[in-house]
């Protein structure tokens, strides 16, 4: 999943046909100077993309889409949470997130729990989600008390500084139906719109290809699809004048994308390596405390071995040091 950060307008996402430079490419052209990537319960793009954004002169954004299991009120409802880096150790407990979901379950399957969720906040920002989103399944759930309830968790969970409320618009009549109970939750919490376009393809020419992949995922023909498809129209990225033309009743939540893009200060050219400390005793560096180390394996190794072996790996050891 990509989002897009106008000159002017909004953030779009998208999942699957597109490759990252393509999209970058898109966006260079529409004269848009950030884009983000959140890749589904991992990284995997993020080097890939970075690169590519580097080259355009486009500042590239790093997330992911984490899947949380939600047992709030006593019902499972595992979500989508979109998570925007802001900072290092944002990057870094999104990676750990991942992790330890990873660990626990097979590719393609497994959730964060709630509670690791509010360990791995900080330095992270949080969207309410589209169509697979947190607040789309509580709405779905229990209507606008459960989605107000669970969009005031998030705000403990992150911060209300670090929580925006997503918006969508794809003509779809139950979709504008969610967009105006968030709004509705937006304006009561104080928390900033968000609007989004849900990309799934760079240009609206691809959109056969996204096509041909969500019929292969549910094991379907093109010719007998139906309705299966209509979830991939408007999915393309679109330009600042239209996405502005789109949420013109609501301008607060294109401007918002240029403040929380100003907001996102990590990439990857900052990631960096820092080497992990290990415990050493008192009176020792790390360094000394390798070479003692490394002359007790040395010994070891070569006890047994002929005089001359003994001292030619005494000699590399003293090159080497």
């Amino acid at each position: 999943m990509y989002v897009e950060l106008h000159s002017r307008s909004a953030f779009s996402f998208l999942e699957g046909a597109s490759l990252p430079e393509a999209l970058i490419g898109v966006c260079a052209d529409y004269g848009m100077p950030a884009m983000a990537l959140l890749d589904r319960n991992g990284v995997y793009g993020a080097p890939r993309f970075h690169l590519a954004a580097q080259k355009c002169k486009i500042r590239g954004h790093i997330g992911a889409e984490v899947t949380v299991d939600d047992l709030l009120f006593g019902e499972a409802g595992p979500g989508r949470y979109p998570l925007l880096v802001e900072s290092r150790q944002g990057y870094q407990n999104l990676c750990r997130l991942i992790t330890r979901t990873k660990l626990r379950a097979k590719k393609e399957e497994g959730a964060a729990r709630i509670e690791e969720l509010e360990e791995h906040a900080d330095g992270l920002v949080c969207l309410t989600g589209g169509d697979e989103g947190p607040l789309a399944e509580a709405l779905l759930r229990g209507g606008y008390e459960e989605g107000l309830r669970t969009v005031e968790r998030m705000m403990r969970i992150f911060g209300p500084q670090n929580v925006y409320v997503e918006l969508q618009r794809h003509f779809d009549r139950s979709e504008e139906a969610r967009n105006q109970a968030a709004v509705a939750i937006a304006r009561k919490l104080r928390l900033p719109l968000l609007a989004t376009n849900g990309v799934a393809y760079a240009t609206a020419a691809e959109r056969e290809v996204l096509d041909v992949f969500t019929c292969i995922r549910n094991h379907r023909q093109l010719e007998n699809a139906g309705r299966l498809l209509s979830i991939n129209s408007e999915r393309f990225i679109r330009t600042p004048a239209e996405m502005e033309q789109l949420f013109a009743d609501l301008p607060d939540a294109i401007c918002n994308t240029v403040a929380l893009s100003s907001r996102l200060k990590f990439t990857l050219k900052d990631l960096g390596y820092e080497f992990p400390q290990y415990p050493i005793p008192a009176g020792e560096t790390m360094i000394s405390f390798l070479r003692e180390r490394t002359r007790e394996g040395m010994q070891e190794r070569y006890r047994h071995k002929s005089p001359d072996l003994r001292e030619r790996a005494i000699d590399y050891r003293s090159s080497a040091n």
